[in-house]
């Protein structure tokens, strides 16, 4: 039999953003976050921070011979 486990992580990064408000601070990692540039991360952000929390198993369920579940 096949089951289908769905498992939420979770992670906080904390980081550090000179900006003269909380919005541009925001703006600015949102815009970081997005470009994909790691660079462009860590030229004006400082990650300071990551605290990982204890993975939680939030269903199981049984999948058909087709791969649906199995309500």
């Amino acid at each position: 039999m096949k089951y289908e486990i769905r498992m939420t992580q979770m992670c906080r990064d904390y980081y550090r953003v000179e900006a003269d408000s909380p919005k541009e601070a925001e703006d600015k990692l949102w815009q970081a976050l997005r470009s994909y540039d790691k660079d462009a991360i860590y030229k004006n952000i400082e990650l300071n921070d990551t605290i990982d929390s204890a993975p939680t198993l939030d269903y199981t369920v049984q999948l058909s011979p087709e791969g649906e579940p199995i309500l």
